[in-house]
């Protein structure tokens, strides 16, 4: 199975924020350690405030930064938020997309089980749990900059 890219990017945001927890950090900040652009970045860090998993402050002194312990945000909440509305084959679109088949074919109930199961474990982790080696992470994101 494949993430989206703006799922990738806004796991990346968590990280980094998990990363440099005790500051706020500005998206041009945080596109510059991972080298990628800044808009997709914004832009994952708009949808990560509006979910409630980051809170943004805007002016002059303004960042973003967790807004719950790492502990405490679930990757795989994270993950199918972001994915909502991602579908893995035209036929689990809504209405069944243009698959000619959809209707007699039991591949979209056995890739439903499938992306099911993939969220499922996710579920086990937290953003503390994958944060790895925070020290590591940190010398890599601020090597980059």
């Amino acid at each position: 199975m494949n993430i989206t890219t703006f799922t990738d990017y806004s796991l990346r945001v968590l990280i980094y924020l998990a990363v440099h927890d005790d500051k706020k950090s500005t998206a041009d900040e945080i596109a510059t350690a991972y080298n990628i652009s800044f808009h997709h970045i914004a832009k994952a860090a708009q949808w990560l405030s509006r979910e409630g998993y980051v809170i943004s402050e805007r002016g002059r002194s303004g960042g973003i930064y967790l807004a719950h312990k790492a502990g405490d945000i679930n990757i795989g909440e994270v993950v199918k938020a972001a994915e909502s509305g991602t579908v893995l084959v035209d036929c689990m679109r809504e209405g069944g997309g243009a698959c000619c088949i959809q209707p007699a074919c039991g591949l979209q109930f056995a890739l439903a089980n499938a992306q099911a199961a993939f969220f499922e474990a996710l579920n086990a982790f937290t953003l503390a749990d994958v944060m790895g080696q925070k020290r590591a992470l940190s010398f890599l994101l601020t090597d980059n900059i």
